[in-house]
């Protein structure tokens, strides 16, 4: 039997012959050999390597690559982009003369979005991943089959673009194709949010010092750069790294907070309570805003939702219908079987051959307590692209509660300059919805805290309380986790993201809340299954369209209706 070492060998064995059978020469040792998820080599990958060999000075670009993208903080990242623009190039120019490579990119690409959905990976290894990198391959393979580019955020657009490297460059242009594509969308140069990344080239202590000190993700704002810009000049006039770092971490004022976000929903002394009961522990470098100014109306929710007028029109009065009928049942009394009460004719047989005494029947009055609705909306920019459909959905669902008399409150959350927001779009006693078509995303999402706070909107109200909220299960914010001891700051995001927000969630519950999460996310199902697994139990649905959110609320809500409070969402 062939041991795994042996079989390892002999794979890259196999790599290397292809690797050297596309370059038309022997005897080279490429950088980079690429296998399957099965250990066996990729034949289009390895023949694009081999094919870099043959068509450009390959010491040229390896050395490139060796010199300067690996002394960049970013060095994987850039090295896969790179990567990615060298293919696109090698299939342009190759084709023409090698029509079977077609069929291989094609089926490459196939194998490749088959894999990236099935693979089994941890949380904790997603986050680690090149998401960027991984996401612009994943658009190239659908590219390849055919499929539209499914890029929603606009940063991401225009790299993917630009790494379409053509095949007329030579060694040098595609160098200094990669050059401008880091000074354009990395290299001190700022862009619309969430993508706001920074790109060092310096000395390998420079380098190790800020992997250290700096939270390993893109959220990076323009202060943050602007100080470590001139941590050189700063030291110089005797300024510790300690006094630089810690400016990022200034709070918001009230008065900052009511221009940029809307009047407070609370007094000063009220939301300084509820501000030193929440924000403490993970929070306590943040704050917390509440805000019943829902802003403009956003003139392109309102047009989405005109131009699909017909259909909501459609959808309204099903869900309407469906509501209505579940409130009817849920009021109706219900005939039990008893020992006493009302004689049952149709019962009377039991008695006499089953010797069943229950022939009787007892009249169970309905108990329907009052109920009430929260719709918290994740308005980070992660939703950026769906917030016409979000908007649309949320008042589909108002306007179907609001005509069976059950009382529903929108709010939209998210995190900015060190402050979770909550805006509400709707209150529970507020007849008009309009408010929901001011939703708008941007910043960031610290569920944790949000959830946390909700509780504050939900005072004024009685009887069974149903929360749902739409987010992907990914939980992050600019705002670091506060180091404690000697141990360094950590993001917020990933393990220790989900782990707060769970315990959120728990802490809800006690107070009485169901919760039901409406999970919608760009990353693989499998993976988003685990994530909201681990934070809402088994309290939530995964949204594949968006476009059905309404819907599948009025389906929890029919239940959560007839069965009362003791049946679970």
């Amino acid at each position: 039997m062939m041991t795994y070492q042996s079989l390892s060998n002999q794979r890259q064995k196999r790599a290397l012959n292809i690797v050297w059978a596309a370059a038309g020469q022997y005897g080279i040792w490429p950088d980079f050999l690429a296998f399957c998820q099965n250990g066996e080599p990729d034949i289009y990958l390895n023949s694009i390597v081999g094919l870099v060999y043959r068509h450009y000075d390959s010491e040229m670009l390896m050395r490139y690559i060796r010199e300067q993208l690996n002394k960049s903080l970013f060095a994987e990242l850039f090295t896969e982009l790179f990567w990615l623009g060298l293919e696109n190039a090698v299939y342009e120019k190759e084709i023409s003369c090698r029509p079977a490579l077609k069929d291989l990119r094609y089926r490459h690409a196939k194998r490749f979005l088959v894999e990236d959905a099935s693979v089994d990976i941890s949380l904790q290894q997603l986050m680690l991943r090149q998401e960027l990198a991984h996401t612009l391959k994943c658009n190239r393979c659908r590219e390849i089959l055919g499929d539209p580019v499914a890029i929603i955020n606009p940063w991401d657009k225009r790299l993917y673009q630009a790494l379409a490297f053509t095949g007329n460059m030579n060694t040098a242009e595609l160098i200094a194709a990669m050059e401008n594509i880091i000074r354009s969308f990395f290299r001190f140069h700022w862009h619309n949010k969430p993508r706001e990344v920074i790109h060092f080239t310096s000395h390998a202590f420079l380098l190790n010092l800020l992997k250290k000190i700096l939270p390993f993700h893109q959220g990076y704002r323009e202060e943050q750069i602007q100080q470590l810009t001139f941590i050189a000049s700063a030291a110089d006039k005797g300024n510790s790294l300690k006094t630089i770092f810690n400016r990022q971490d200034k709070i918001p004022t009230d008065k900052e907070l009511s221009a940029c976000y809307g009047r407070s929903l609370f007094s000063q002394d009220r939301l300084a309570e509820i501000t030193s009961r929440y924000c403490q522990g993970i929070h306590r470098q943040v704050c917390l805003w509440f805000s019943a100014e829902k802003g403009a109306v956003r003139k392109e929710n309102t047009a989405y939702f005109h131009q699909h007028h017909a259909r909501f029109t459609t959808e309204l009065h099903v869900l309407t219908n469906r509501l209505q009928n579940a409130l009817l049942l849920g009021r109706q009394a219900v005939q039990l079987p008893a020992r006493t009460g009302r004689l049952t004719a149709d019962r009377v047989w039991r008695g006499l051959i089953l010797h069943d005494g229950r022939v009787f029947s007892a009249i169970e009055p309905a108990k329907r307590e009052d109920i009430s609705v929260m719709l918290l909306l994740d308005g980070s920019a992660s939703r950026q692209g769906r917030q016409s459909i979000i908007a649309s959905q949320a008042y589909l669902l108002t306007e179907a509660l609001r005509q069976v008399g059950i009382p529903l409150s929108v709010v939209s959350f998210f995190s900015q300059d060190g402050c979770t927001v909550l805006k509400r779009l709707k209150a529970f006693q507020e007849k008009s919805a309009q408010g929901i078509f001011a939703y708008k995303t941007q910043g960031w999402n610290r569920d944790g805290l949000a959830l946390r706070a909700l509780p504050e909107l939900w005072r004024d109200m009685y009887g069974q309380k149903l929360l749902f909220i739409l987010t992907d299960a990914d939980p992050s914010d600019e705002r670091s986790i506060p180091a404690q001891g000697i141990a360094l700051e950590k993001f917020y995001g990933g393990e220790p993201a989900c782990k707060d927000t769970k315990e959120a969630v728990k802490e809800l519950r006690q107070q009485g809340i169901q919760i039901m999460a409406l999970v919608n996310s760009v990353v693989a199902t499998e993976l988003v299954t685990k994530a909201a697994q681990h934070i809402y139990g088994e309290d939530y649905i995964i949204l594949q369209n968006l476009s059905n959110m309404a819907q599948k609320v009025g389906d929890v809500l029919e239940q959560a209706i007839f069965y009362g409070h003791n049946q679970k969402m």
